[in-house]
């Protein structure tokens, strides 16, 4: 078993930080994350994980708990695909998204 951790830089602000456990070509679990960097903090605004043993994709809010939404596969390698692939084609309405709640308060 072999353990994979990169942080792939989109622009100086957003970044994907991606960390997973690999056995023989399969994927044990992983860990997909879109960190913005806001008010000079970096915030993780979206979360694909398998934590609690089921691929799932947390909607991370400043102000309410996360909408957790179970993924349509269950198969880890094609979760972890499909999440890298969201992340890195939408992270630009996730930040807009975020920096929207945050000017609810």
């Amino acid at each position: 078993m072999r353990t994979v951790e990169f942080r792939h830089l989109l622009d100086e602000s957003n970044a994907i930080r991606v960390r997973f456990e690999l056995d023989q070509g399969t994927v044990l679990k992983f860990m997909v994350q879109l960190e913005c960097l806001i008010d000079y903090e970096w915030t993780a605004v979206v979360r694909y994980d398998t934590a609690h043993h089921f691929a799932h994709c947390d909607r991370l809010h400043p102000y309410e708990p996360a909408q957790k939404a179970r993924m349509a596969t269950q198969n880890y390698n094609e979760a972890l695909t499909h999440a890298m692939g969201d992340l890195t084609g939408n992270w630009d309405s996730y930040r807009r998204r975020y920096k929207q709640w945050l000017k609810q308060k």
